[in-house]
This record gives C-alpha cells, structure tokens and sequence, in this order.
C-alpha cells in the first residue's frame, strides 16, 4: 500500500502537468464572417472571440494584404478586402493572429474559410484608378488625389508625377487594400494647359493610372496703359499682371494679327513698351493683351487716338481778342454826314460819342453861320445865302460830363458838361444891304 501511495504521488505531478498543458493548447479562438464567398474586391467584416489577452490584431487574406483589426478583448473586429487578384474557388483563408501577449506568451489566432466567386489572376489595368478632386482649376487649387486597385504593387508606394514633366511626389504609401491619398496644390509657376498626373508603383512602372489635370487661366488678368491717350506712332508703356504665358501678343480693336509682342515675366506680369498704330484714327480704340500660347487668357484697356499734332492740351481754349465795332460820330456838313471813326470799349465811351455829336454840331453851325454872314456880306448877297445856307438843331436826350483825365494822383484841370435843349426851330438870317 506504501508502496503503491509512493508511486502514485511521484507519478502525479507528472499525470497533472500534460492535462494543464493540453487544457492551454485546446483552447480554441473562433472567428466568424460577414460572407464566405465573393468576388475579388468585396469587403468581409470579420469578427473574433476567444482572445483573451492581445496587444494588436491583424487580418490577411491567404496569409497576405495585412490589415489592422480593432481589439477588445476578448474580441477583435475589422474588416478586409478580397484581393484583386485572387483567383475564383474555395480555397482561401481569412485569419486573425495576436502579437503574443508579453506576460503569458501565449499566442492567439483563428482562422475561417472563403469562396471566391469570379476573377482572379493579373489586375486588370482599368480597375486601378487615380481620381483628382476638382480636376481643374487656376493656380493656387488645392487637389486631392486618390488612387485605387494597387493591390500588386509589392513595394507598398506608388510615385505621382506628371507625365512628360517632374515628379509631384516619390513613395506614397499604399494600404494593403491598394489604395492611396495625397494632396497636392497647383504651383504659382503652372501655366495655364491640360496635364496628365501618373501613379505608378515604385519600382513597377507598369503598374500605374493616370488622370488629367486642367489648369485654368487666373481669374482676373489686368491690362493697364501709360498714357492712355496719345497720337498715332505715340509709344505706350503696357502693363499687365496675371498672365501666366511666355509671350504676349497686343490686338488693336481685337483685330489680327497682332501689332506688338512682348515677353511675360516668370511672376505671372509683364512691363512692355508698345506703339500705336500708324494707321490708328482718332478716337475711341481698345487695346487687348493676349496670351500667345492660350488665346482665352487675354485683358483689355481703353485708348484715345488724338488728333494729329501730337497730345491733346487739355481743355485750353486760345480765344480770339475782341475788337470793338467802329462807332460812327458824324459831323453834318451842309446836309452830308461824314463818319468820324470811334474805337469800340466801354460804353460810357460811346455813350458820350452820341451826346457830344449833336451838341458840338449846333456850335459849329453857328460859327459857320457867323462866318458866311461876315464873308457873304463882303461876297455873296442875301439871295445866295438863302440858298446855300440853312441851319437845324438836334435835340438830345441824356446829359453827359466830359472830365479831362489827370495825371495819376492830380485832381482833374477841367470839366465840360452839355445840355440839351428844346428844337429852337429853323433860324434864316437875312442880310441888308449898305
């Protein structure tokens, strides 16, 4: 009995410790699937139990296209994508492993079976795709790339570049379900043309997509001209900002061919001196700067064409100096008025030239009278001065004061004032005879 109790307690611990072991080994983790069969491209929600102590989960797909799952244990959960290249039948596996756990070093996995449907073999070249979002726009457009279908490209990075031009950027990452992002803003030196961006596989060349980029025109290119005025064969200084061209040609009227052609500046502006055409006309005219490469790229400024002489001066009447009318006095002769001649001015001038007249007249006329009287009487007879002589005084209307000017600073020497009187009527004189 002794004996058979000693036996027994040196083979126990021996009989317990496989049964330990063998109880760890059989634990099994189960994982279950959304789907079991599909075709390539078809997303598989996995879920796991039985996990109980886990740090990180990953699932793959025949043991490849490693794809992070979400742990929380004794669970994990994620989601993989059937690759583009599996071939159609049964024989393909999901799994789900843990990184063993670092205290227990137990490792845990589970794996389940899966059925694709169609397809399989080499990636089609349509099915990888890159998508620009927008697909056009001017300088400074923010475009997000996106590409899909990269599952072959064994180097995990596609490089994005444009063709027939320099690289955008070199390995970009590849997630296991062959898709990328990046994001990429259209440089200030782009000019405005159609560009094809390529995503190739590093180092695979052949396995890439392509996508057309349109760069557009700025929204507001600006044409200025100094002066904007001048006459025909007149030089211009042209200036214009945000045109995004080697070369631009100047239109007179939006008329062809061009009749100036400057170069544009590295930063989208341009300085140029231009000539107006010889045969411009006078007037209204519109200047148009236009980019030589892209016509739809263009700006317009007015411009006057002056008359010929050279540059209008502005508003600067030259007025022609008035000379006043001759008044005409008149001294009354024997019946005929002789015009005397009076300078046009002021009208007082005038005004006294028309008193004085009438006034001064009937004077004369009887120092006239006095004098025939006097040398008639020695001469003619009273029969001939009847009939040559005859005197009549004009009334008048207005009195005037007629001031000899004086010296600057002098008091006036003399005043002589007229006025009218009534018609006295017609006077004869007769002579007699001694």
């Amino acid at each position: 009995m002794a004996v058979l109790l000693s036996a027994a307690i040196s083979v126990g611990p021996l009989a317990f410790t496989p049964l330990a072991a063998v109880g760890t080994q059989l634990k099994v983790e189960e994982l279950s699937l959304s789907t079991h069969e599909g075709d390539p491209g078809t997303s598989v929600s996995v879920t796991g139990t039985g996990f109980e102590a886990c740090g990180r989960a990953t699932l793959t797909f025949d043991g490849q296209h490693a794809t992070p799952a979400t742990v929380n244990v004794p669970q994990i959960s994620g989601t993989i994508v059937v690759p583009q290249d599996a071939t159609a039948g049964p024989d393909h596996t999901i799994e789900a492993a843990c990184d063993p756990d670092v205290d227990s070093g137990n490792a845990y996995h589970a794996e389940a079976p899966f059925t694709v449907t169609s397809g399989g073999g080499t990636t089609p070249a349509e099915t990888r795709t890159l998508t620009l979002d927008p697909d056009h726009g001017p300088v400074g457009t923010r475009i997000d790339v996106q590409g899909k279908g990269f599952t072959q490209c064994s180097a995990k990075s596609v490089d994005l570049y444009v063709v027939g031009g320099t690289t955008i950027k070199s390995e970009i990452a590849v997630a296991d379900n062959g898709d990328f992002s990046y994001t990429e803003v259209v440089p200030s030196e782009a000019i405005p043309n159609t560009y094809t961006f390529q995503a190739a596989c590093t180092g695979e060349p052949d396995i890439y997509a392509d996508a057309d980029l349109v760069v557009e025109s700025p929204a507001n290119p600006v044409l200025t001209l100094d002066p904007a005025r001048g006459a025909k064969n007149a030089t211009v200084q042209a200036d214009g900002a945000g045109f995004s061209c080697p070369d631009v040609d100047f239109q007179w009227d939006g008329g062809e061919p061009p009749f100036a052609t400057a170069p544009a500046a590295d930063s989208d502006t341009f300085t140029a001196e231009i000539t107006v055409p010889a045969d411009a006309q006078p007037g209204a005219h519109t200047v148009r700067a236009v980019c030589t490469a892209y016509p739809e790229q263009y700006a317009e400024a007015p411009f006057t064409v002056t008359d010929e002489g050279g540059t209008e001066t502005g508003g600067t009447e030259t007025g022609g100096t008035e000379t006043g009318g001759t008044d005409t006095g008149g001294t009354e002769t024997g019946g005929t008025e002789t015009g005397g001649t009076g300078t046009g001015g002021t009208d007082n001038t005038s005004a006294v030239a028309w008193v004085v007249g009438p006034a001064s007249l009937g004077g004369a006329l009887i120092l006239a009278i006095a004098a025939a009287v006097y040398f008639g009487r020695l001469h003619r007879g009273p029969r001939w001065v009847r009939g040559h002589v005859r005197a009549t005084l004009r009334p008048a209307t207005a009195t005037a004061d007629l001031t000899e000017q004086s010296p600057s600073g002098e008091p006036p020497t003399r005043t002589i004032r007229l006025d009218p009187h009534a018609d006295p009527g017609s006077s004869t004189i007769d002579e007699v005879d001694r």
